[in-house]
């Protein structure tokens, strides 16, 4: 069948009615007396299973045998390796004829994996789990108290200055190592990795892709860096991260020790996901069923929407299945605490939905967080009847799904696209007031996500940087040291940040003045541009105690995050000489006041009772270029 043929024909309902797969049981089921192999193959006219000792080639495994798959009802293939005996720990790929061409491939419902994933591992999950983690289990955190640091689990630790020791930097088992110091030395007084987020009061980690991804090389031990945006196995932790990839069953403990060390800190574990498209299109999903997992044009070329090579369908239900199946699988099997979709306007509004659904069905499932970036890359051409999850759309969007909110990010430093474009916190006095409706409108919006910066695009200093002339950018070896006056305007940035409705949300870092030197896209520059500084974030303690403050004071006054929708908000006009400022009542108990003017201003109304932010403050005063939340 051509492809165009193809595109129709599995929208069609015949197609549906003949083969959509209502069970949840593809994969490998592992049993001591045999595992129950199952992989969905429609357009397969024969499927095997091949058998491996070890997970590579390299390794110089022998291959046990290749075994015939039985066709079943609704395109399935089954082996029952009863006859086998216990294959725990084996390898396994599959090899499946469509279009008289046989390929082998991996299991697309993996949940474990060799070296660099070209081969699936049967795996018996309940000795996956580390002493007490029966006993852990997902956090309760208030939905006004959602604080997310993003992270990259390898920038996290990988600084020689971390306290982490050697062997554990930029691991998994790097969250597991308690009480760890500057330099290794409790003597600084200044705490890290773990130890710090504690003490800095966030409550979320976000982690960058940490599920099997394709650009490094697990088989040999490197500084190779990569943000992990090109998926290959979605079910199996990545290797790269675990102390030992050529055993399965490692990556799947450590990941899971990471959580519960987390937990044990009272932080919560989000998960970013990344559904949209795989790293290429030499799959085991275009490999198992060519042409299913794929949106195409209507020529039945491949669409891009991503803007990595491919993007898949999740209108087509087989690939919607797997996309709800995967989340409440780590939501269960990991203790996963949330989720953030990549490119979520890629994804059907009723595929999130059914997402959210199941996450709320969980125990206690409800306070699993689901967010995303609501746009896409390029043109995507979804199927007509389907609504993406863009902004444009958010009526159409679950309320229990959070969004990206570029418009708040833009407005407050400026385009992150145009280095050079300032936004309300560094324009000149006269131009701020060009931001100020978006400014006002990003304070009551609970269903966004409120950020200014994130790993890609440049960090908030580097920006601010860019876009302004307070440093002398032809001394290239200085530029990116500490200034004064910009880490004034990036506390500015985080405290209209914080004091929006929502969640909060900022990249690892930027509480103390992160730099890149510049690189916006630093998915593959070398670690050392990427990793966490721990020396500068010990000469910034001003600005992560700034941090702290305001993490402390959205914790207290709950009607700073506005997470249910019912707070009361009435903007005021204390300064009619600066139009530009922008000052709010929330509940009839704060007073928030961003005076993007360099002058001070003062606060002569005396029901205002105590100044919060800025702590130091005695008198009603906002500074210039900065906030203030006073008490009534």
């Amino acid at each position: 069948m051509e492809r165009v043929e193809l595109k129709k024909y599995f929208m069609s309902k015949e197609f549906k009615d003949k083969y959509i797969y209502n069970g949840d049981d593809l994969g490998a089921a592992y049993s001591k007396n045999g595992t129950i192999f199952k992989v969905w193959a429609p357009t397969a006219s024969e499927v095997s299973l091949n058998l491996y000792t070890a997970g590579s080639d390299e390794e110089g495994s022998e291959k046990i045998g290749t075994y015939p798959m039985e066709k079943q009802d609704k395109g399935v293939y089954v082996f029952d390796s009863s006859k086998l005996g216990d294959l725990k720990n084996k390898y396994y790929t599959y090899n499946v004829t469509a279009d008289g061409e046989t390929k082998e491939t991996a299991d697309i419902y993996a949940k474990a994996s060799g070296v660099n994933g070209k081969r699936s591992m049967v795996v018996d999950l309940e000795a996956t789990n580390p002493e007490g983690f029966e006993k852990d289990d997902r956090l309760h955190i208030d939905k006004s108290d959602v604080i997310i640091y993003e992270l990259h689990i390898k920038d996290f630790s990988h600084d020689p200055h971390s306290g982490i020791k050697e062997e554990y930097r930029g691991k998994y088992k790097a969250f597991t190592q308690k009480d760890t110091w500057l330099n290794g030395d409790a003597k600084t007084g200044f705490p890290t990795c773990v130890n710090y987020l504690k003490e800095l009061g966030v409550t979320y980690v976000h982690l960058l892709p940490a599920f099997d991804f394709e650009s490094i090389d697990e088989s040999v031990s490197s500084d190779d860096f990569n943000w992990g945006y090109d998926p290959k196995n979605y079910n199996v932790p990545e290797g790269s991260y675990s102390t030992n990839p050529f055993d399965g069953n490692v990556r799947i403990k450590e990941f899971k020790e990471m959580v519960m060390a987390l937990h044990q800190a009272n932080i919560g574990v989000v998960m970013d996901v990344v559904y949209n498209h795989t790293f290429n299109l030499d799959s085991s999903f275009q490999k198992t069923v060519p042409y299913y997992y794929y949106r195409l044009n209507d020529d039945g070329t491949f669409s891009n929407g991503s803007a990595c090579g491919n993007e898949t369908c999740s209108e087509h239900e087989m690939f919607r299945k797997f996309m709800v199946e995967s989340v409440k699988y780590w939501a269960t099997e990991y203790h996963i605490d949330g989720f953030r979709f990549d490119l979520m306007g890629l994804h059907d509004t009723q595929t999130l939905k059914e997402i959210r659904d199941v996450l709320d069905s969980l125990p206690d499932g409800k306070n699993i967080l689901m967010y995303g970036e609501p746009w896409f890359a390029d043109k995507s051409p979804m199927e007509e009847g389907y609504i993406p999850a863009i902004t444009a759309n958010i009526k159409y969007i679950d309320k229990g799904i959070s969004i990206f909110s570029d418009s708040i990010r833009d407005a407050v430093k400026g385009s992150v696209f145009k280095e050079k474009e300032p936004g309300y916190i560094n324009s000149k006095e006269q131009d701020s007031k060009n931001f100020v409706d978006e400014i006002k409108e990003a304070v009551h919006l609970p269903q966004r996500v409120a950020y200014v910066s994130s790993h890609d695009n440049y960090t908030l200093y580097d920006k601010l940087i860019l876009s302004t002339d307070i440093v002398d950018k032809t001394n290239v070896d200085n530029m990116y040291n500490r200034n004064d006056a910009l880490a004034k305007l990036n506390e500015f940035a985080a405290g209209i940040v914080f004091t929006t409705s929502g969640m909060v949300f900022f990249q690892a870092g930027e509480e103390f003045l992160r730099t890149k030197h510049g690189i916006g896209d630093s998915y593959k520059s070398p670690i050392e541009i990427n990793r966490l500084d721990w020396t500068r974030a010990y000469e910034n303690r001003d600005v992560i105690e700034y941090y702290k403050s305001l993490i402390k004071v959205r914790k207290q006054y709950k009607c700073l995050s506005n997470a249910d929708n019912q707070g009361k908000i009435e903007f005021v006009d204390l300064f009619k000489e600066k139009d530009n400022v922008v000052s709010f009542i929330l509940d009839d108990t704060l007073l928030v006041v961003y005076n993007p003017n360099k002058e001070d201003l003062l606060v002569s109304d005396t029901k205002y009772k105590k100044i919060l932010i800025p702590t130091q403050e005695k008198k009603n005063v906002v500074r210039g270029n900065s906030i203030a939340i006073m008490e009534l």
